[in-house]
């Protein structure tokens, strides 16, 4: 028997603005990784939320935090919600899972088929067994190129649509600035207190109209976020 998933809706007596963020209670790892989450989302970079529900669900997060995660939980699930509906982009990643998916299979049939082929010495096949190994390992390869490709164009393809649509969550995209800046002021009061070394606590950000930190790596052709260091 199959059970619908329960959506959370935000009950009407809570309201965004109403949403203190604090926090206070996490760890350094924690604070930054949110920092980066959080941050990664205001330009629709919406990573997985799975490694924080886990957390919680193991009690590494504080009880101050848990109890903001589900309203903070839904701001990011209307900027992963923005996505599928951008034109041409579901049929974009459609074609690369087939893609991705047809060259899976073939490596799974062919790299076994030549390995057994060549311990069994099973000749007979060998015509068979080898070229297709060898296709299978080329199509794999042609595959990482063609997936490369389109993970370039879907990010340009959203790209442009939050630039041709600048006010989409405004106001969803201000309260993740201030989430991400009390995160950030937070994180560096850590730092201090713990005399930590500035060069070994570096932060990976998307955006770059944050205080507290001093840039020194901007985003380059194999390097997608910058790279900053807490001011203590």
């Amino acid at each position: 028997m199959s059970h619908k998933s329960k959506k959370w809706k935000q009950p009407a007596s809570e309201k965004l603005e109403d949403l203190e963020f604090n926090p206070s209670g996490l760890d350094l790892k924690w604070s930054k990784n949110l920092t980066t989450t959080i941050d990664a989302y205001r330009i629709h970079r919406c990573y997985d939320l799975g490694s924080i529900e886990r957390a919680i669900g193991q009690g590494e997060m504080p009880r101050s935090f848990v109890k903001q995660w589900r309203m903070v939980r839904s701001v990011l699930h209307k900027f992963a919600a923005v996505t599928p509906k951008i034109p041409t982009i579901e049929k974009m990643m459609m074609r690369r899972q087939i893609l991705q998916f047809s060259a899976l299979i073939l490596v799974t049939i062919g790299v076994p088929a030549i390995v057994l082929t060549f311990i069994l010495r099973l000749d007979d096949i060998a015509w068979f067994t080898y070229p297709l190994g060898f296709f299978a390992g080329a199509m794999f390869a042609v595959t990482a190129l063609i997936t490369a490709w389109y993970n370039r164009k879907i990010a340009w393809t959203i790209y442009h649509y939050i630039e041709d649509n600048p006010d989409l969550l405004k106001t969803e995209k201000a309260l993740l600035h201030e989430w991400s800046q009390k995160l950030i002021k937070y994180t560096a009061r850590l730092i201090r207190k713990e005399a930590l070394d500035l060069d070994k606590t570096l932060l990976k950000l998307y955006s770059n109209d944050y205080h507290g930190v001093t840039f020194i790596k901007e985003p380059s052709r194999f390097r997608k976020h910058y790279v900053a260091r807490y001011n203590v």
